[in-house]
């Protein structure tokens, strides 16, 4: 029996009937795994062996996008705070429903943050010597992550929720939830879990595709909410309420802005180290182009939609991005990286590509 069926329970400030509490609900029952005990119940062996086994090149390309997804975790969690405080807007009902969601969803992303984290250090050591630096406390994100669109994206996704949660207006808000729950979690981590999938099949990492497999379920239902709270924006403004005039508008443009990072990083990943493992870099573009129908289009159905801008777009970035040395901005990035921690940059970024 659920929760709300049960008749000898009551409530007066939380509306049970809520699609938020629906959420909240859900993140108590499905984002209750525990990390730490994820590595003790399946330890780390058998992804270590996996790993010795790995090529240079292989390993290079598993360390270019856990390090994306290092940093993007990492900073996620850390504007988790702000997710609070945004849900807490009269522009967003002030809703109690909304605002105990919140509490759910920041716990979440804190503990994708230390599942990576435990991994990177442990398993992919070799590649990955030294990761102490906080991005939000005068570091930097790790070298890889600075050698692609992913840094960008991160440094744009923070800046607009800060607004938002400032005391934004609607468009704020919009559009700090099309960076963080459209374009970061939407395209840019579902996309990564496609090139993932692709390279697990050539290099099966147990533990790190179990802690994929939880983190994309948490994440699922943090694109809903982005979806539920770009909705009622664009409902409000459909209904000419002043306050929210403008919102379609700028759901389009961040999610265009955003657009580029993402293909950037894609590209870093696959196509950019001629792809040991098979990511595939055209399918996932092909992948990205479904995503962004379904949610820019299908759902919310944006009136500035136009179908063929992802395509013209991914192409731009791509074609950049094949003209862009990412070897050498890594090799810069671990400079700046060491002068930090006073380390040598053979101790910040070794293997792979980036260290030949």
């Amino acid at each position: 029996m659920s929760f709300q069926d049960m008749d000898a329970v009551e409530t007066g400030r939380v509306d049970t009937d809520s699609k938020w509490f629906e959420l909240y609900q859900k993140g108590i029952e499905l984002g209750t795994w525990d990390a730490g005990k994820l590595v003790e119940q399946m330890g780390v062996e058998e992804d270590k062996a996996v790993w010795a086994s790995l090529e240079p090149e292989e390993k290079e390309q598993w360390a270019r996008l856990i390090a994306a997804f290092v940093d993007l975790e990492h900073a996620v969690a850390e504007d988790g705070r702000r997710i609070i405080e945004q849900m807490g807007s009269p522009y967003l009902d002030e809703s109690i429903e909304k605002e105990m969601y919140a509490t759910v969803f920041a716990m979440t992303e804190a503990k994708h943050t230390q599942f990576f984290d435990m991994y990177i250090n442990t398993v992919m050591d070799d590649v990955f010597p030294d990761t102490h630096l906080d991005i939000r406390r005068g570091g930097q994100p790790l070298p890889r992550t600075s050698a692609c669109g992913m840094s960008k994206l991160g440094e744009r996704q923070g800046a607009k929720m800060a607004l938002a949660a400032n005391g934004g207006d609607p468009v704020d808000i919009a559009r700090a939830a099309t960076t963080y729950h459209m374009m970061v979690e939407g395209i840019a981590a579902r996309g990564g879990y496609f090139l993932k999938n692709n390279m697990m099949a050539e290099s099966p990492l147990p533990l790190l595709n179990k802690g994929f497999q939880f983190v994309s379920t948490d994440e699922g239902r943090h694109v809903t909410h982005g979806l539920e709270l770009l909705s009622e924006l664009l409902e409000k403004e459909r209904a000419g309420i002043p306050e929210y005039q403008g919102v379609d508008e700028a759901i389009w443009e961040e999610s265009l802005a955003c657009l580029p990072h993402v293909i950037d990083t894609a590209y870093f990943v696959s196509a950019a180290m001629d792809d040991p493992l098979g990511a595939d870099f055209d399918g996932l573009i092909q992948r990205g182009m479904e995503l962004w129908h379904a949610q820019f289009k299908e759902t919310l159905d944006l009136e500035h939609y136009a179908p063929n801008t992802f395509s013209q777009v991914a192409q731009g970035a791509a074609n950049e991005a094949d003209e862009t040395d990412y070897d050498g901005r890594i090799e810069h990035h671990a400079a700046t990286y060491a002068r930090k921690l006073d380390l040598d940059e053979t101790d910040v970024v070794t293997g792979g590509v980036a260290d030949d």
